[in-house]
């Protein structure tokens, strides 16, 4: 019969390799762990395999035949691929050409990413980063196929293969113009269920079906407790809305860090008060795919990403 790959014992050919290597029977056995009768059958299997002598008993040891070395020269380097592949990558940030791609919000972008940049260039200055906005359709498909990494949210989706981790919480506060005629230091629910408003354009792509959420970030928190709002201006991102705010008579929900953004870059140009209803806290989630979960790579950015948004947030 001829040899094939199904009838050879693979397990054979690492004790092959040593023997190759070590050239003695006795030094064979001690690198393998291995008793010296066991290493004394397993080359007269390889010897009944292979249909050669392979090796020479000299008393000196082994003296490989011809036929030794050609086999050495085939299997070795493919022994070498397989014992790579079964051995976990090391990783070093410092040296890594990994592009990582994670999709948020255009408000979580424009507070974050010129720090997560930064933090990049001072501990692994080779890496590339990719952000995608967070509209993008069926995101925990991305991250199962690998086209994204990770996405930063504040919903999560209803697939046991999607873990997430809160890395950050955040506060809501109302905005409105520092003249605002009919706001001083303080709003009330009756002001603020009549007020004219500016709001999301509430998100309605695959990401939302799947997390069985719907609506901008308050609504999702809210659901029906939400009261009544007199909308009349909806945009694409918290980012334009204080801007916005600032030069007309709306008001509008904004997370904190954007008003305080906002108010460093304009100083007196508006109102930060509190909401006057109770409401959840917005919890900002990091979400990966579960066949990440051992990849060194993964985990040290994970590991960045959530020091990074605790120090921030």
């Amino acid at each position: 019969m001829p040899l094939t790959l199904r009838n050879l014992d693979l397990n054979l050919l690492p004790i092959f390799e040593t023997l190759m290597r070590e050239q003695h029977l006795t030094r064979a056995a001690e690198q393998l762990a291995m008793s010296q009768p066991a290493v004394s059958n397993a080359l007269k299997r390889l010897r009944s395999s292979f249909n050669d002598e392979l090796f020479i008993r000299t008393a000196r040891g082994l003296i490989p035949t011809s036929r030794a070395y050609e086999l050495q020269q085939a299997i070795q380097p493919a022994l070498h691929m397989i014992q790579d592949g079964c051995t976990a990558p090391e990783f070093e940030p410092k040296t890594s050409l990994k592009a990582f791609s994670i999709s948020m919000n255009a408000a979580t972008e424009y507070l974050i990413s010129p720090y997560l940049y930064q933090w990049l260039q001072n501990t692994a200055p080779n890496m590339k980063l990719q952000l995608h906005p967070d509209h993008l359709e069926d995101i925990p498909i991305l991250l199962k196929d690998g086209r994204l990494d990770f996405s930063l949210d504040y919903v999560d989706f209803n697939d046991d293969q999607i873990h997430s981790e809160i890395i950050a919480k955040e506060d809501l506060v109302i905005i409105c113009a520092q003249n605002n005629k009919k706001i001083q230091g303080n709003i009330s629910l009756k002001q603020f269920e009549s007020l004219p408003q500016v709001s999301l354009i509430p998100r309605s792509s695959l990401t939302h079906k799947q997390s069985q959420l719907r609506g901008t970030p308050i609504e999702q928190l809210m659901n029906d407790d939400l009261p009544n709002r007199n909308i009349t201006l909806n945009v694409s991102s918290f980012v334009a809305i204080p801007n916005i705010v600032a030069n007309s008579e709306l008001i509008a929900i904004v997370p904190k860090r954007i008003a305080q953004q906002y108010n460093k870059s304009q100083p007196n140009t508006l109102q930060c008060l509190a909401i006057p209803f109770t409401y959840p806290q917005v919890k900002m989630k990091l979400l990966w795919h579960k066949s990440h979960n051992s990849d060194p790579a993964h985990q040290w950015f994970k590991q960045g990403m959530s020091h990074l948004a605790k120090t921030f947030f």
